[in-house]
C-alpha cells in the first residue's frame, strides 16, 4: 500500500481538469442546496399550473406574531414569537435556535461604531458573549451587505445594518462559508493524498452531511471556523510540500494567517493550531536527523530564518489578528484598555469551565457520534401550515442538527482503524485526520458544562476525512473495475439518506405520521427513528438520550 505523500506523484499535476471540473459541480450542487432549500416537488399539487418546482413554503408564519404567508430558501423558516408576561415575543424576529444570540451581536457590534466612540460610557451596544467576535463580524458583513442590496436594488430605506437584520441577512454568510467548505474539502484531500478518488469521496460526504448542511444555513457562528480548519490544514499541506526557501515562508505566514483568523472567530481552532504546530516540530526534529516521513523532508529554507519565521507566523500574527478582531469593543468604549480585554478572556474562560446551566437538549461527548440527542433549532405544529392535502392530516415542520446517520455510522470504524495504518503502512495522512479527530473531539469529555451534539462539528471534518480514506484505501484492494464500484455505492447511499433526511433539515412540513412511527406512517418508515423520548421527559440536568424530537 502506498502512502499518501510517497506515491511520487508531481505536485504540479495533482490538480487538473477533471479535478476541476469536479470540484465545480460538488460547489455548485452544495450551493443550490443550501441557498435554496427547501426546494420541494410542487408538481403533484399543480401538475398543469405554475413551476413544478418550488422553494417556497406556504402557510408559514412570516412575523414574530405568527402571521401566515409564504417565505422562500434561505429565508425560511421564520421562527413565531411567543409572548411573555408583558407581551413581548421571543424571538422578537424570527430567530431560530441561537440566532438569537449571534446576529444580534453583529449588529450590535456594527452599530455600536456607528453611534459610539471609545470614550464613550455605557454604549447601548455593549453586550457580553463568551465567545470571540470574527465569526459574528462575517455575519454582520453579510447583514450589512444584504441591507446594501435592499437599498440600492428593492427601494428600501434605512440603515444598511437594520435592513439587513432578517432570517435572510443573517444566514447569507453562513450560507457562502458552508458552500465554500466544500471545494476546501476537495482542495484539502487532494493535498493530503494525490488520490482524485479520496478528493471526491471526502467533499461528496461533507456536501450531502446534514450538520454540514444546516450549520450552513442559519445565523449560527459554527460554519465559520469549520471552514477556517479546512483551509489551515489545506496551506499546512501546501507549506510542507513547498519546493523552495521563499515558498516555504510564504505559506507559513498564510497559514498562521488563517489559523489567527479561525481562533478569532471561535476556540475551537486552537486544536488544529495545536495539531499543525505538532507535525511542524516534528518535522524540523526529524530533518536535524535525516528521517523522512511522507511530506516531513529536509526544510528547503535554513533553519535559523525558518524559526524566526515560524515563531512570527504561529505565534505573533494570530496573536494580532485575534487582538484586531475586538475592534468593535474598543471602538464603542466596551474596552478601555488591553486589561479589559483580558478580564474579558479570563470571564469567557470561566464562563466555559464553570457554566452549571442545564439544557433539555444537552448531551454528553460520548454520545455524539451516535447521533444520541440532536438539538431541536426549530418547531411549527398545526394549525399554521394547514393540513396534506392528499391524507387530511395535520403538517407540522421540525428542524434538527442531525447528522447523515450512514455518514456519521460508518465513520465510527473508519476512525478506529487509523491507528493501523499510521503503524502499519505509516501514513502520513492517517496520523493527520487521527491527531485532528483527538485535537477536536477529547477536549470536550472532561468539560461539564451542558454541551450540544454541534459541538462534534470540529471533529466532523476528520470523520469525513477518515472515512473517505479507509474507503478509498479498501477499494484499492480491488480489481481495478471494482475500485470506483465500491466508492460510487457507498456516496450514493449517503445521498438517498440525506434525500430521506432532507425534511429534517430544511424543516419541510409533512404529517405527523411521516415523522413518527403511527396510523398512516409512509412505507419508508417516520424520519425521526428515534420517539421513544420519556413522557414526562426526564429534567433538563439528566441527558435525554437516543431521544430525536
Amino acid at each position: 500500500m502506498i502512502d499518501a505523500g510517497e506515491s511520487g506523484t508531481s505536485l504540479k499535476s495533482y490538480f487538473d481538469r477533471y479535478d476541476l471540473l469536479a470540484l465545480l459541480v460538488l460547489t455548485v450542487v452544495a450551493f443550490v442546496l443550501r441557498f435554496f432549500s427547501p426546494i420541494l416537488p410542487d408538481f403533484f399539487l399543480h401538475p398543469t399550473s405554475g413551476p413544478w418546482i418550488t422553494n417556497c413554503v406556504t402557510k408559514t408564519p412570516v412575523d414574530p406574531s405568527g402571521t401566515p404567508g409564504t417565505l422562500c430558501g434561505l429565508a425560511y423558516p421564520f421562527n413565531r414569537g411567543y409572548p411573555d408576561a408583558a407581551g413581548n415575543l421571543s424571538p422578537p424576529n424570527g430567530q431560530v435556535f441561537d440566532e438569537v444570540y449571534f446576529p444580534v451581536d453583529a449588529r450590535n457590534d456594527i452599530k455600536g461604531i456607528e453611534s459610539c466612540h471609545p470614550t464613550t460610557v455605557g454604549c447601548p451596544y455593549n453586550y457580553i458573549d463568551p465567545e470571540p467576535p470574527f465569526a459574528k463580524t462575517i455575519i454582520g458583513a453579510g447583514m450589512w451587505a444584504y441591507g446594501w442590496y435592499r437599498a440600492h436594488f428593492q427601494g428600501a430605506s434605512g440603515d444598511y445594518i437594520d435592513l439587513g437584520f432578517n432570517t435572510f441577512g443573517w444566514r447569507i454568510a453562513a450560507a457562502i462559508f458552508g458552500t465554500l467548505c466544500i471545494p476546501m474539502m476537495y482542495l484539502l484531500a487532494r493535498r493530503m493524498w494525490p488520490n482524485r478518488l479520496f478528493a471526491i469521496a471526502a467533499a461528496t460526504l461533507a456536501c450531502f452531511d446534514g450538520m454540514f448542511f444546516i450549520q450552513s444555513r442559519i445565523g449560527m457562528i459554527d460554519i465559520f471556523p469549520i471552514f477556517f480548519i479546512l483551509a489551515s490544514y489545506f496551506l499546512f499541506f501546501v507549506h510542507l510540500q513547498s519546493r523552495s526557501a521563499r515558498a516555504t515562508l510564504v505559506s507559513l505566514v498564510a497559514l498562521g494567517t488563517v489559523l489567527g483568523i479561525g481562533i478569532a472567530s471561535k476556540w475551537i481552532v486552537l486544536a488544529a493550531w495545536g495539531s499543525i504546530g505538532f507535525f511542524l516540530l516534528l518535522r524540523m526534529v526529524l530533518s536535524s536527523v535525516d528521517v523522512e516521513w511522507g511530506p516531513l523532508k529536509k526544510l528547503p529554507a535554513p533553519p535559523v530564518p525558518y524559526v524566526a519565521v515560524g515563531v512570527v507566523a504561529l505565534i505573533v500574527i494570530p496573536a494580532a489578528i485575534y487582538l484586531a478582531s475586538w475592534y468593535p469593543f474598543f471602538a464603542r468604549g466596551q474596552f478601555q484598555s488591553l486589561s479589559d480585554l483580558w478580564n474579558y478572556q479570563v470571564w469567557a474562560y470561566d464562563y466555559h469551565k464553570n457554566l452549571t446551566a442545564t439544557h433539555p437538549y444537552g448531551s454528553p461527548a460520548w454520545s455524539w457520534p451516535l447521533l444520541a440527542r440532536p438539538v431541536l433549532y426549530y418547531a411549527e405544529y398545526y394549525p399554521y401550515f394547514g393540513v396534506d392535502q392528499f391524507t387530511g392530516q395535520e403538517l407540522q415542520a421540525r428542524m434538527l442538527d442531525l447528522g447523515n446517520p450512514w455518514i456519521w455510522l460508518t465513520s465510527l470504524p473508519a476512525v478506529i482503524s487509523l491507528p493501523y495504518f499510521v503503524v502499519k503502512h505509516r501514513s502520513f495522512p492517517a496520523a493527520v485526520i487521527l491527531l485532528g479527530f483527538i485535537t477536536q473531539y477529547a477536549p470536550w469529555w472532561p468539560i461539564t458544562r451542558v454541551l450540544f451534539m454541534y459541538h462534534m462539528f470540529g471533529g466532523l471534518v476528520f470523520m469525513v476525512l477518515a472515512l473517505a480514506f479507509v474507503l478509498v484505501q479498501i477499494a484499492n484492494k480491488l480489481p481495478a473495475p471494482d475500485r470506483k464500484v465500491l466508492v460510487t455505492v457507498h456516496l450514493s447511499i449517503a445521498i438517498v439518506f440525506f434525500g430521506y433526511f432532507y425534511p429534517v433539515w430544511t424543516a419541510t412540513p409533512l404529517s405527523n405520521p411521516a415523522w413518527v412511527l403511527s396510523p398512516g406512517t409512509p412505507l419508508w418508515g417516520p424520519k425521526l427513528w428515534f420517539d421513544h423520548c420519556p413522557n414526562p421527559p426526564p429534567p433538563a440536568s439528566q441527558p435525554n438520550l437516543f431521544c430525536w424530537n
